[in-house]
């Protein structure tokens, strides 16, 4: 490889550290202040935080730091307030990425998949988060409407599950090669990619053929745009049959 080009490498890596440091520093000093005073001003600054520093790992090879900017971004954005449960997680995130910039950004050697297990859960309103650390079963979701994904989570809390949330197909693929969740749930019109297009895709490759995917849909299993998915795919129609769908998928895939 050209030698200006590592060292170009090298000089965004570097550069993305001192930013990401800046940005972690920020939203200390945040959690800081909540701790001294209720007030949604800070949870909206470490949102904003948090997807600025989601924003500039895109341009570097800091798998680790973006998976669990990833997972810290999905847990502000279904925060609500920052009681003391959500401070300490948010606290767990960043120490956890601040370690990351302190060592080795390139995750050489690691188990993404046990790394990401390990991190804080997405608290749910009147579920008891002790409840997903007894199953350590994790879904991934691919569903580009926000409303729509939270009445799954609430669904797959209720169960003991944990689960992440992403809105874009090629986001999903990443995702489930690194972090290969227990399940994948897509929804049938994502983005370029269609919830049948990436259940196809996820089949086609030897890292991911094996998890189970189930596909979100309002159309009727015999739909004609439901014909090329993978015989293994399970359909959960939305409305009235969605409880009795979902349990029927995961009773299928064994998840429990």
């Amino acid at each position: 490889m050209n030698k200006n080009v590592v060292d170009l490498d090298d000089q965004m890596l570097a550069d993305f550290r001192d930013e990401a440091h800046d940005i972690i520093n920020s939203i200390d000093v945040h959690l800081q202040n909540a701790r001294g005073k209720a007030d949604p001003i800070h949870l909206t600054a470490i949102q904003r935080e948090v997807f600025n520093l989601r924003y500039k790992g895109k341009s570097v090879a800091a798998p680790l730091i973006n998976l669990t900017s990833h997972r810290l971004a999905d847990y502000v954005t279904t925060c609500k307030e920052l009681n003391e449960g959500a401070i300490e997680d948010i606290q767990a995130f960043v120490d956890k990425i601040q370690t990351l910039l302190d060592g080795d950004m390139t995750a050489g050697g690691t188990d993404t998949a046990e790394f990401v297990r390990e991190l804080p859960s997405k608290r749910t309103p009147d579920i008891d988060p002790n409840w997903l650390k007894q199953t350590n079963v994790e879904a991934l979701l691919v569903i580009p409407q926000r409303s729509m994904a939270v009445i799954v989570e609430r669904e797959l809390a209720a169960c003991g599950y944990r689960s992440s949330v992403t809105q874009t197909s090629f986001e999903a693929i990443e995702l489930a090669v690194r972090t290969r969740p227990d399940f994948i749930i897509v929804a049938k019109t994502i983005d370029e990619l269609s919830g049948v297009d990436l259940a196809n895709a996820l089949q086609a490759m030897p890292k991911t053929r094996n998890i189970p995917t189930a596909v979100l849909t309002s159309d009727a299993p015999n739909h004609p745009s439901l014909q090329d998915l993978p015989c293994r795919t399970a359909i959960i129609r939305k409305g009235n049959s969605f409880g009795e769908d979902l349990a029927e998928a995961l009773a299928r895939f064994n998840i429990t």
